[in-house]
């Protein structure tokens, strides 16, 4: 009986007879604090809804059957929400949207919205690209909650004119139409849920201002309104005859003539109306209660006069634990709506659900990555397959081992060639624009440095996004300033950020930071290493370990090699001795891993040779795994500027690269084949090679202040 329809209007009428607000701390102590919380005017204090999981939650929409849009702000992503029930659901490619990547044709913009068809039954979350780079039309899309079809964007039955919205304004849903604002004084364009289809409203006779105009509903009428706490005014219009398009101006609250103190409570950079209350014989006194960006919550009412003084109702700070930081565009509180709405089966379990879906999920997980890129422009419903977790994770288990080199074109938009490509076309040769350094693949992802930046790459997929760290501005011209590892605990990766603030080679003095993030986190401030990591080496990750080199020539002098390596499970660091190499504090070495394990590489210039050193277990002891001698290969191959890449996991070989050649040493014959070679054709130019993990993984990185 409870799940009927029946009763669970009944319930959404009877349970909602006052208006009541929901929000939650920008900031906590504890991870218990982190929690949605309900009120509503005449209650002494705030309850308890669900817990909060999200990163810095916007609340986009007014609930719609108790169902609200939220924005992940910090972590990326929109979630469709039952706050009373606490069901959640994410909405697919909405954390970094594909028609938002790095290269053309893309958009720079896209707005959400969120809507109901009356006459189908069916919720309908709508997002709309505009701004785009070469300027195309805008692109809507649609995403069915409950429909029959597998769940997955669709473009929408017709498509908007020509015009630029702004991810900060959602849609407003009113009338069976949601309501987009044009950036500027354009207008308002309107979508039809139902039958999809585009219309346009006029917008109030607004007077130009700084602050931005913003939308929502108010007493059952669009409304758009002016001002935040730092212009000191707000405008307020409602469009009361919506068929007539005529426009009311409700009022203008002058902040400039309130008391002191009630100026500084309320002054926010976002401050707008969230209900209206009816008093007096008939309803005829009107109270509009507005909220802000530290959810402290005021009333105004329209009839005192004129002077419009604020009356504080609630302020949030006084009674629960955390912080309310101003939340300026995307506010931490909105209108709550008790409601039993169900959001139905998770996205991911209504793709599988179809007996056809999972027998072409047990056939496409075996093609190559690249190759399902294509296949998911067969249809929507592979497309919807191969982006789900469930598929990556699988596609992951079996191509783990699946490696090929590249060549980095262009670091700064991710541009990577395959080895194949450059024996046709000449390859895009770095040479002397700047030294690029770059990772092994960790779990489908390389990170590399360009010019004192960072990015991350996904070079199969395309994927890249720039690793900002405030704290970088010390000292942080070194190789291992930040390293990517992998927790398999919370299965994510996780980098590693070190910065020098000082350091002297002559006094061998020096100053170490440590900051640490997971991608879906934010970067938290621990205890450095213990030792200092060397300037000139890039770190390793292997079986769960990040591993530095230890520069010898700061801190304590010590008689042999040490590395430094860090937990990513319980995030500490050790200092683990390195292999015998003599005169290793002379000697250019290098550290990565091969055959599974972590290996250090000596590079001995006297004898032409390269030492690879194996630890075993990952618990410190080492051993010689084999001497590389190039006297035989000079001067191609020589010590002074010959690095190790990778091993074979099929048969061994390792992978040599000087620059200009590539080769494979196989360490049971002492033979060296060159796969790749540019000769003497480019001058002193040469190339960068990458090894590059056949993956899916495409990560949104939650971004920081």
């Amino acid at each position: 009986m409870l799940s009927t329809a029946l009763f669970i209007k009944l319930h959404l009428r009877r349970a909602n007879d006052k208006p009541k607000i929901f929000f939650s701390p920008t900031k906590c102590d504890s991870d218990e604090d982190y929690q949605f919380y309900a009120w509503h005017p005449g209650c002494a204090a705030a309850t308890k809804l669900m817990r909060n999981d999200f990163s810095r939650p916007a609340v986009l929409t007014r609930p719609l059957r108790g169902l609200v849009l939220l924005r992940c702000v910090g972590e990326g992503g929109y979630f469709l929400c039952n706050p009373s029930t606490g069901e959640v659901r994410p909405l697919p490619d909405s954390r970094a949207p594909l028609k938002l990547g790095s290269r053309p044709p893309y958009y720079f913009q896209v707005v959400y919205g969120f809507g109901h068809c009356s006459a189908s039954h069916e919720y309908k979350a709508v997002r709309i690209f505009s701004d785009e780079m070469d300027g195309a039309a805008p692109s809507c899309e649609v995403f069915v909650l409950n429909g029959d079809t597998p769940a997955y964007w669709r473009p929408a039955a017709s498509q908007p004119p020509m015009c630029v919205l702004e991810e900060k304004n959602p849609a407003v849903f009113l009338h069976g139409q949601l309501h987009f604002l044009y950036q500027g004084d354009g207008g308002i364009l309107t979508f039809d849920v139902g039958d999809e289809t585009f219309g346009w409203l006029p917008q109030p006779p607004c007077p130009p201002r700084k602050a931005p105009l913003r939308m929502t509903e108010l007493d059952g009428c669009l409304c758009v309104f002016r001002g935040d706490g730092y212009s000191r005014r707000c405008h307020v219009w409602l469009l009361r005859d919506y068929a007539a398009q005529r426009w009311e101006k409700l009022c203008c609250i002058d902040q400039t003539v309130w008391p002191e103190p009630e100026r500084m409570l309320l002054r926010s950079g976002w401050i707008a109306p969230l209900g209206i209350f009816h008093s007096g014989d008939n309803g005829s006194q009107k109270k509009i209660v507005f909220g802000t960006g530290t959810c402290v919550v005021f009333m105004v009412d329209l009839y005192d006069g004129g002077v419009l003084l604020p009356e504080i109702l609630f302020k949030p700070h006084q009674s629960i634990a955390g912080d309310f930081d101003d939340t300026y565009n995307y506010p931490a509180i909105g209108i709550f709506q008790e409601s039993l709405v169900t959001l139905g089966i998770s996205t991911e379990d209504t793709i599988f659900s179809s007996p056809v879906t999972k027998a072409w999920l047990d056939v496409l997980k075996w093609l190559p990555a690249r190759s399902v890129l294509h296949a998911s422009l067969v249809c929507r419903e592979w497309r919807a397959m191969v982006t789900t977790d469930r598929f990556i994770r699988s596609h992951a288990a079996l191509h783990a081992r699946s490696t090929r080199v590249m060549f980095v074109s262009d670091p700064i938009v991710g541009s990577f060639t395959d080895l194949e490509d450059h024996h046709v076309n000449q390859p895009h040769l770095l040479g002397n624009r700047g030294l690029f350094r770059c990772s092994q693949p960790c779990h489908g992802l390389n990170l590399g440095s360009w010019n004192l930046r960072d990015y991350l790459y996904n070079p199969t997929t395309r994927y890249l996004e720039s690793v900002h760290v405030e704290v970088f501005e010390r000292d942080a011209s070194f190789a291992g300033r930040i390293a990517l590892g992998y927790d398999y605990d919370i299965d994510d990766h996780v980098m590693v950020s070190l910065d020098y603030e000082k350091k002297n080679m002559e006094t061998r003095y020096y100053n170490l930071h440590c900051h640490v993030r997971s991608l879906r986190g934010s970067w938290d401030l621990v205890n450095p290493p213990p030792r200092p990591v060397a300037i000139d080496v890039m770190p390793a990750y292997s079986n769960g370990k990040i591993y530095w080199v230890v520069e010898p020539k700061l801190g304590p002098c010590s008689a042999v090699s040490q590395l430094v390596a860090f937990n990513t499970w319980d995030r500490e660091f050790e200092v683990l001795q390195g292999p015998p190499c003599s005169n290793f504090a002379s000697r250019r070495v290098s550290i990565l891993e091969l055959y599974d394990s972590i290996c250090m590489a000596c590079y001995d210039e006297d004898k032409n040779a390269i030492d690879v050193w194996r630890m075993k277990d990952n618990e410190g002891a080492w051993c010689v795994e084999c001497c590389i001698e190039l006297e035989e290969f000079s001067p191609e191959y020589s010590s002074q500027r010959t690095t190790l890449l990778s091993s074979d996991p099929v048969d061994g070989q390792i992978l040599l690269n000087t620059g200009r050649s590539l080769g494979y040493y196989d360490p049971k014959t002492a033979t060296l084949e060159t796969i790749y070679t540019v000769g003497d054709r480019v001058g002193d130019f040469g190339f960068c090679p990458v090894i590059v993990q056949d993956s899916l993984v495409r990560p949104f990185m939650k971004q920081t202040d």
